[in-house]
C-alpha cells in the first residue's frame, strides 16, 4: 500500500504555481499512489459547495480525473475549508473523513489529522472553531449572497493573520502531553498532521513518531509518502 499525505495548499481562485503544482501532482499521484490523503486546507477559504466560480471549478474538475482514473482520494477538512460538503464530495469523487481517522495494514497503525485539534493551549482559536463549526453559525453563513461570504472571508483572513502575529510561536503549536495522550490511547506508530507549517518528523520517547506536513508557499510544497511502514517527507519547488 503506497500513500500520498499533503495539507495546507491554500489554492485561491488564482492562476498560480501551487495550483498548477496541485494539478501535476494529481496526475503523478495516479500511477506513483493508491491513495492520496488532503489533511486540511486544500484551499485558502471554501465559502460554500455552491460556489460557482471558474478556477475552483476546474480544480473540482481535475480531482474527479484523478478519482475517474482509480486514485482514491480522502480529505480532512482544514480550518479554512471546513464548509467543503457532500456536494463536493459528489462532484469530486472524493471521500471526506473524520479528523483524527486512522489507517492500519499489517506493517503499522496512522493517525491522520488537520492538526488543530491539537493546538490546545491557543483557547482563542479553539473557541472560534467551535463557534463557527455550529450548525447554527453555518446555516446563517450559508444563507448569505455568495459576495457576503467572500468579503466574509477576507475579513476572517486579515483577522486571522493579525491574531497571530500577536501570539506567541508556542501557544500556535501543539500541545505535546495531548499529542502523547491519544497515541498511547489509541496505539499510534505515526501521527501525520498540517496546520502548524513547522515540516519535520519527530520520533517520540514513546517509539512513535509525529510526522508534520508543511504548507505551500514560498515557491516550496510538502508531501508525505508511506510504504511498507515507512514515511518519507519532501518537499519540491512550486
Amino acid at each position: 500500500m503506497s500513500i500520498a499525505f499533503i495539507s495546507d495548499l491554500h489554492l485561491e481562485p488564482i492562476e498560480n504555481s501551487r495550483l498548477k503544482t496541485f494539478y501535476d501532482l494529481l496526475l503523478r499521484a495516479q500511477s506513483d499512489f493508491n491513495s492520496l490523503y488532503i489533511i486540511g486546507d486544500l484551499f485558502e477559504y471554501w465559502i460554500g459547495d455552491d460556489d460557482q466560480n471558474p478556477i475552483n471549478k476546474n480544480i473540482i474538475q481535475n480531482i474527479k480525473n484523478a478519482t475517474d482514473n482509480g486514485l482514491n482520494i480522502f480529505l480532512i477538512h482544514g480550518n479554512r475549508d471546513f464548509l467543503l460538503g457532500s456536494k463536493f464530495e459528489e462532484m469530486t469523487g472524493i471521500q471526506i473523513i473524520d479528523d483524527m481517522t486512522v489507517i492500519e495494514d499489517e506493517f503499522c497503525k496512522i493517525m491522520v489529522s488537520h492538526g488543530d485539534v491539537f493546538c490546545t493551549d491557543d483557547v482563542e482559536y479553539q473557541n472560534l472553531k467551535k463557534t463557527l463549526r455550529s450548525e447554527q453559525w453555518i446555516e446563517t453563513f450559508l444563507s448569505k449572497t455568495i459576495e457576503e461570504r467572500i468579503d466574509f472571508a477576507n475579513q476572517l483572513r486579515s483577522q486571522s493573520a493579525e491574531s497571530s502575529s500577536n501570539k506567541a510561536e508556542n501557544i500556535m503549536d501543539v500541545n505535546m502531553a495531548y499529542v502523547n495522550e491519544i497515541i498511547d490511547k489509541n496505539k499510534i506508530d505515526i501521527l501525520i498532521h498540517g496546520h502548524t507549517h513547522r515540516p519535520a518528523v519527530h520520533k517520540l520517547d514513546s517509539g512513535a513518531s509525529r510526522a508534520v506536513l508543511g504548507s505551500w508557499e514560498n515557491n516550496e510544497g510538502w508531501i508525505i509518502e508511506y510504504k511498507k511502514g515507512n514515511i518519507e517527507l519532501k518537499s519540491f519547488p512550486l
